[in-house]
């Protein structure tokens, strides 16, 4: 019988599992862009929203996101009209 006041009881899940993510990672999304990728400053491609979604980085008004494509760092934040349809990317 275990006492009611065991400390491995109380956090057991976080102890053996981690702290759940609900994200996966990525370091590189690369393989998410069109083969006539260009490397600069421009709008995001279609193909990439999937991904930047799927990989929670897609940026709100307050908090752009950063991540690489293809080894090259990049910012992306929100266009003007402040969709999430309007996002721009831009070389750091």
């Amino acid at each position: 019988v275990n006492p009611p006041d065991a400390p491995w009881e109380q956090s057991l899940g976080a102890s053996i599992f981690g702290t759940p993510q609900y994200t996966l990672p990525v370091d590189d999304l690369g393989g998410f862009v069109p083969p006539s990728w260009q490397h600069g400053n421009q709008p995001v491609p279609d193909d990439l929203l999937p991904a930047m979604y799927l990989f929670d980085l897609l940026p709100s008004a307050d908090k752009p996101t950063n991540f690489s494509i293809h080894g090259v760092p990049y910012t992306a934040t929100l266009g003007p009209s402040g969709m999430q349809s309007d996002i721009y990317l831009f070389l750091q």
